[in-house]
Order: structure tokens, then C-alpha cells, then sequence
């Protein structure tokens, strides 16, 4: 059992992995990464949708998506490990005025920050994808270097490029208390042993309001299942299909393997810990993909490739990072409300650039610190799927 390190990393996803991979690229060789479970990425990494887009409402999410998406587009060169990024675009498909006013407000922020977006009318998106029912669409925003990537390749490469960098992983290693002294962290207790370090990053996604609760500071998230559905092989749409995003139902859905990933939040799913797939999703998710995607009724369901994994909310929908107050050593990572396989390239150089220098160089993301719900200056991310 390791007995010291300069950083320890609770939670093995591709949060932690991309922090661990960035400080030991900057120089700091001592870092230990604790995973309670048999191996990475169990229960959200491994069980997302790998969507990447740059369509927010808010300059900070548009300004990390845009440095995370050119990450992931030289990955496989730099990191020498394939991401499997695939440029196909978002299309938000607009069926209100309303709708269509919000698209706009918010391109406005994204052509700001040098975003290529661009507004599409009815015949624009039927002409995009002739397969979409249109009547009642109004027009619509595409963004051509959004797109997706496999969230397990890009975790297991910042994972293997932090190892042969220096980090460690230990697996099967529960952590169960934060150890203070004086204001400050000073080790964490596990089912192992103790490790002593002067920094400790939460990086526990959806558990990270109890690792939070163990040094007495509040992580305002809350845990939340996600569940996606997936079609056997249908060739009836193109593999170049964009993210398609129906705003009418909240109801998205790409090409994936062959065939076709569907999925929906349910505003009334309870907050839990649960990933266990409920086949009654099913048949809700259906009825509000036919309407729009009604070729759809000649793709079966691939009852092996429905799953459910793990939000960790946050109240205003972005990323808590950053040192807390009070207490020395402790580092936010967490609250990505669905957006950590997109965030993870910004999310590391951030947050390593915070332990080692005391400030983010690479991005200016002052804004996420946890202080701002004390302080009431949230900044409510709208374009949340």
C-alpha cells in the first residue's frame, strides 16, 4: 500500500484521469489514483452518450467545449490513442418561436467566442436529414465541429498516459474518511491503509456530496440516473447522422455501433444512485422519438445495449471546481450535470493548473467556484439535455 503522495485523486472516471494525466505532464509525479471498483469508469464514464458540443447558453461552457473538442480532435496523435471523434454536428431542432428566439440569443454568445454555428430554416434541416418529420419545425441550430467520441477511449487514454507519466491506480481501494490537520488535508483513510498528502481532488461524481460531507463542505450536487436505448442495426440513416436534439420533447439521438442511441431525461427521475436499466423506458422513449424519427418503427431494440449511469447535478447545471474555503489542500472537480466526457480536456489543465500554480492559465473558469451558491451568483446553463 502506498503510504505518501503529493495528490491524491478519489474517483478513477475520466475526471480523474484527465487531472491526473495533466499534473503528471506538468511535472508533479506523485499521484495516486483510488477507485473503489474493479476497474474505471463503471458508472458514468462508461455509461454515456459521448456527445461533445459547443451549443451552450453560458461563455464559460461554449470557451471549454471549444478547447476540449480541438483536445479530443488531435488526441489520437498526441495521446496515441484513437477517442473515436467524429464531427458529425448537433442539430437542435426548433418547432416554436420560442425555441427559435433561444436559439438564437444563445448563438449569439457562441459566435462570440469564434464558434461555427450557424441558424438553418425548415428547408435547411429537411434538406440535412430527409428521414426527420418537418411539419412542424420552424428551423434550427448546426454546428459542424460538435459531434461525439467514445468516452472509454479517451479515459484510458489520459489513464495510460498518466501511468507511464508517473501517477498510480490503485483499484478496489474504497475511501473512507479525509484526514485534516490545522485547517488543512493532511491524508485519507481507505480500506488499505492510510495515505498521507497535503491535496486531496474530489473527483467522485456522483458521490462527491459524501466525500465532500467527510471535511465538512457542502458539494451541492445531486445524483441522478440517466438511461439511454439502443437499436439493433438500422441502415435507414446514415452514419454521418448529427446528434439530433428534438426541443420539442428534450429526446436525442445518433448513430452508434450500426445502429441508433436514443435517450431522454425524465425531469421526474428521483435522485439516487441506481444505473439499473427500467424496461419500461423503453416504450416511453419510443413514443417520443416515432414522431420525429418515424422510420425508427423498423429498428428493434438491443435489449443487451440498454443501460442506465449517472448524472452528478449541480443547481445551476455547471462544473464545481476549484479549492474550497477554509480548508487547504481540498479540490472541487465535480457537478457536470451530464457534461464531463465533453469537459474533461478543460476540466484537467484547469484544475491541475490550480494545484501547482494557484489559479487556471489554460482557461478562465473563476466562475465555478462552489462559493458562487453562497454567494448566490449562479449562472444557470439553459441548453441542457
Amino acid at each position: 500500500m502506498i503510504q505518501t503522495a503529493d495528490v491524491v485523486i478519489i474517483g478513477g472516471g475520466i475526471i480523474g484521469c484527465s487531472v491526473a494525466y495533466h499534473l503528471t505532464k506538468m511535472g508533479c509525479k506523485d499521484v495516486v489514483i483510488l477507485e473503489r471498483e474493479t476497474f474505471q469508469g463503471k458508472h458514468s464514464t462508461g455509461r454515456s452518450a459521448g456527445g461533445v458540443r459547443q451549443q451552450f447558453a453560458t461563455p464559460v461552457n461554449i470557451r471549454m467545449s471549444k478547447y476540449s473538442i480541438q483536445v479530443l480532435h488531435e488526441f489520437h496523435e498526441t495521446m496515441g490513442q484513437d477517442p473515436e471523434y467524429h464531427p458529425y454536428g448537433y442539430l437542435f431542432i426548433a418547432t416554436t418561436d420560442e425555441h427559435i428566439r433561444y436559439l438564437q440569443e444563445n448563438m449569439k454568445a457562441q459566435l462570440a467566442e469564434g464558434i461555427p454555428v450557424r441558424f438553418l430554416s425548415r428547408g435547411d434541416v429537411e434538406d440535412m436529414v430527409p428521414q426527420l418529420y418537418t411539419e412542424d419545425v420552424l428551423g434550427g441550430s448546426f454546428c459542424p465541429t460538435d459531434g461525439f467520441v467514445d468516452p472509454y477511449s479517451v479515459m484510458q487514454g489520459y489513464n495510460s498516459r498518466a501511468r507511464a507519466q508517473g501517477a498510480k491506480v490503485l483499484l478496489e481501494t474504497e475511501v473512507t474518511n479525509i484526514l485534516t490537520q490545522s485547517g488543512r488535508i493532511s491524508g485519507v483513510v481507505t480500506s488499505h491503509g492510510t495515505i498521507s498528502t497535503r491535496t486531496v481532488v474530489n473527483a467522485s461524481g456522483a458521490w462527491a456530496r459524501i466525500v465532500g460531507s467527510w471535511v465538512g463542505v457542502d458539494v451541492p450536487i445531486r445524483p441522478t440516473r440517466r438511461q439511454l436505448v439502443n437499436t439493433e442495426k438500422f441502415d435507414e440513416l446514415p452514419t454521418n447522422l448529427p446528434m439530433l436534439i428534438d426541443m420539442a420533447t428534450g429526446c436525442y439521438m445518433r448513430k452508434e455501433s450500426g445502429g441508433v442511441m436514443i435517450g431522454w431525461a425524465d425531469p421526474d427521475e428521483p435522485e439516487s444512485f441506481s444505473t439499473v436499466f427500467n424496461p419500461d423506458f423503453i416504450d416511453v422513449i419510443i413514443e417520443k422519438a416515432l414522431p420525429r424519427m418515424p422510420c425508427l418503427e423498423n429498428a428493434g431494440i438491443n435489449l443487451r445495449r440498454c443501460w442506465g449511469g449517472l448524472y452528478d447535478i449541480s443547481p445551476d447545471h455547471h462544473a464545481i471546481i476549484g479549492p474550497v474555503p477554509n480548508l487547504e489542500g481540498f479540490i472541487l472537480c465535480n457537478g457536470f450535470s451530464g457534461h464531463g466526457i465533453m469537459h474533461s480536456p478543460a476540466m484537467g489543465v484547469s484544475v491541475a493548473e490550480m494545484i501547482l500554480y494557484g489559479e487556471s492559465r489554460t482557461l478562465d473558469v473563476h466562475e465555478l467556484t462552489v462559493e458562487r451558491f453562497a454567494k448566490g451568483e449562479l449562472l444557470h446553463e439553459t441548453a441542457v439535455i
